[in-house]
């Protein structure tokens, strides 16, 4: 009986029986030979789909950071955007406008409002004609007459010579009422006195250079903020950035803010380029914006993308 039994637990034995060395090391050379195949036909597929991705992003940024300099720069007070290029490093300043409107004058010959006094040194107070002007909140804000821009007598914003700080606002029987003074020291830069006057837009008849006042030929004005600053520097790495900036003061010298001043809106910066083109009539003004980014590829070096854009400005005061 027992000899009965042997066969069967021999045979049981064999069924049980695993993969021997030899044929495991043939698997995995297969396996090995078909997965390397497979990444030979899978990688530049991947690479391209990350390639793309990587250059999205960084158009995205790039057309993001364009099109709020763009949305700035529109509405920008006329004659006010200025560049400067020091030693590679682009600076783009510009004023920001928030509002604007027409102020009551001595000629619309009316008893009610009070209007804006070129001659008279201690009014400091006009309504304005129309829609009221909103402020911005927060401030400071100022009011801007016909802004002509660097070298027009008292009419340049940054030199302050047309420049008023508002101190109130009021609405009585739907009639605007803005207050306002000299601009401060403490808000003026570059060699900018503080208005003898407390009416900044006032020449007074005595005057020992008589001029005529910088009337606005529409009676508008513009309800500004301090000057804005785009700083934009690019090297060869890709590791430059684009910062925005708000400028503590007025000056006639252009700002030039350091990296750390500005919120940042770009960075892997490789290089950027402004200009600003304005027309002999002084009428409009052509501000072209390019900026590159880059990033490094482990197998390539840097990629870049290039963006251009340009924006039309508004310069009619």
């Amino acid at each position: 009986m027992a000899s009965n039994m042997m066969p069967r637990l021999h045979a049981h034995h064999r069924s049980q029986r695993g993969f021997t060395l030899v044929e495991i090391i043939v698997a995995m050379v297969l396996t090995t030979i078909i997965a390397g195949t497979l990444v030979l036909f899978i990688r530049r597929p991947v690479t391209s789909y990350l390639d793309s991705a990587g250059r999205a992003e960084m158009t995205d940024v790039a057309d993001l950071a364009l099109r709020r300099m763009a949305r700035e720069i529109r509405a920008s007070l006329p004659n006010s955007t200025r560049v400067n290029n020091v030693g590679g490093v682009v600076f783009l300043e510009f004023i920001p406008t928030y509002r604007g409107g027409r102020y009551l004058s001595v000629e619309d010959n009316t008893t009610t409002g009070t209007p804006l006094s070129f001659t008279n040194g201690a009014a400091t107070s006009f309504s304005v004609v129309g829609a009221n002007a909103a402020m911005a909140p927060g401030g400071p804000n100022y009011i801007a007459i016909y802004n002509l821009g660097a070298g027009f007598q008292d009419a340049d914003a940054y030199a302050a010579s047309n420049l008023a700080r508002v101190t109130g606002s009021a609405i009585a029987a739907s009639l605007q009422t803005i207050s306002f003074s000299a601009v401060p020291a403490s808000e003026l830069g570059g060699g900018n006195a503080v208005s003898p006057l407390a009416n900044p837009f006032a020449v007074p008849v005595n005057a020992a250079t008589p001029r005529p006042p910088n009337t606005s030929p529409d009676q508008r004005f513009q309800v500004v903020g301090r000057p804005v600053i785009f700083r934009c520097q690019g090297n060869a790495t890709g590791t430059g950035t684009l910062t925005r900036s708000v400028a503590a003061s007025f000056s006639p010298v252009p700002s030039q803010p350091a990296t750390a001043a500005g919120v940042l809106l770009a960075n892997n910066v490789v290089a950027c380029n402004i200009s600003v083109g304005t027309n002999p009539n002084r009428q409009s003004a052509l501000v072209g914006l390019t900026l590159t980014l880059g990033r490094t590829r482990p197998d390539s070096g840097l990629e870049t993308v290039t963006l251009v854009h340009q924006i039309h400005v508004n310069n009619t005061p």
